[in-house]
């Protein structure tokens, strides 16, 4: 298939604000280097806080972030054009590209290793996929469900893939009958909520708006059994219950539930550690609340000693490898499962989606079509 020279495609000018987001009209469309690659035109891609930011220069980077930066680490696309050696693409198949390039089978990303983990992170250590045309080893790209909008399957490869990992990646793993306690209304904990629901489990979503709450309710009922008990999900508004992990403990008649996913960092972990029963796991993949007022009680709070006599197993979750996304992908080809989408922006409007995910307003994904 032949294809065009120029391409549209965005880059960091710099990293201030989202005025650094420069729209291309004419670069270079990638070219196959090594005989594995695949070519993708991609279609959509998604937003996630790590985008926010790198384009604003507050992301704890491990790594350098490169001048002229293609952002975005979420997207998904048409393979339009396979090197001699590729097995497992043709021409047509729908894809993701890995985040983490190069993590493939261990369960842990490697943050300081060049060629493998974060320091091959899409949108932050190298381009990513905030463009037209995308090129990709096979071995760091996934197939995605086939019932799936290109929308709906950008959204996969951060969020979805990080709830996934949360609850099923590593030890213990979620069983039927178990409570996953989701902060927020975000992408990784509606992703969260719909894979422990659909695995015969329970959900208790926060929020500070009960608005969101029943609507994120309605949204994730049908994912309900008819016989389920009606505690299958419940909620809890924290701006109405500040003491959020009490009323946890009390809607679990005291036991805590059995995992956390964990998006708050410093302002929400000693209330997640304390909502969790003995053995259970507060799955941390983010730290919004540094990006807030923190009280300085919980800033003294001895976390260490909390664990401790809790006995509590806390950890971080960095994404999810190949092995697990294609894990994800296999069940969610099963049940028809679909991300949450909140909106939908233009290539053109990819500022205007930046500033639409930062108000924090949405419930699910942003998305953006290309």
């Amino acid at each position: 298939m032949s294809l065009p020279t120029t391409m549209k495609r965005y880059t960091l000018s710099h990293r201030n604000d989202f005025t650094g987001l420069t729209l291309e009209t004419s670069a270079s469309v990638p070219q196959l280097t090594k005989d594995s690659q695949i070519v993708m035109r991609i279609k959509a891609v998604s937003l996630n806080a790590r985008d926010i930011q790198i384009a604003t220069n507050t992301y704890p980077a491990p790594h350098e972030v490169p001048d002229k930066l293609v952002p975005v680490s979420d997207g998904a696309g048409e393979v339009v054009q396979v090197g001699s050696g590729v097995k497992n693409f043709v021409v047509g198949d729908k894809a993701c590209p890995l985040f983490p390039q190069g993590h493939h089978f261990e369960e842990d990303m490697a943050l300081y290793e060049p060629t493998r983990g974060l320091c091959q992170g899409l949108g932050g250590a190298i381009d990513g996929v905030a463009a037209e045309y995308f090129v990709v080893d096979e071995a760091d790209a996934v197939k995605i469900p086939s019932y799936m909008s290109y929308e709906e399957a950008a959204c996969l490869p951060v969020a979805p893939a990080t709830a996934w990992s949360s609850i099923f990646g590593h030890t213990p793993k979620m069983l039927p009958g178990q409570t996953v306690l989701c902060l927020g209304t975000g992408g990784v904990s509606l992703a969260a909520a719909q894979f422990a629901l659909l695995a015969s489990g329970k959900v208790i979503l926060t929020s500070s708006s009960s608005a969101k709450l029943e609507r994120c309710k309605a949204l994730l009922q049908p994912l309900v059994h008819p016989n389920a008990p009606s505690t299958a999900i419940q909620t809890v508004n924290y701006s109405e219950i500040p003491d959020w992990d009490v009323e946890v403990r009390r809607l679990t008649g005291g036991k805590g539930v059995d995992f956390v996913i964990e998006i708050g960092g410093r302002g929400t972990l000693g209330k997640s550690i304390r909502s969790t029963r003995m053995g259970g796991l507060v799955a941390i993949s983010g730290y919004l609340s540094d990006y807030g007022a923190i009280d300085p009680k919980i800033l003294e709070e001895d976390v260490a000693k909390l664990i401790l006599y809790a006995a509590v197993n806390v950890r971080g979750v960095f994404v999810a490898n190949r092995l697990q996304f294609t894990d994800m992908v296999k069940a969610m080809e099963m049940s028809a499962a679909r991300p949450i989408i909140d909106k939908v922006f233009k290539f053109e409007e990819l500022a205007e989606a930046y500033e639409y995910l930062q108000k924090g307003r949405h419930i699910g994904k942003v998305v953006v079509s290309v």
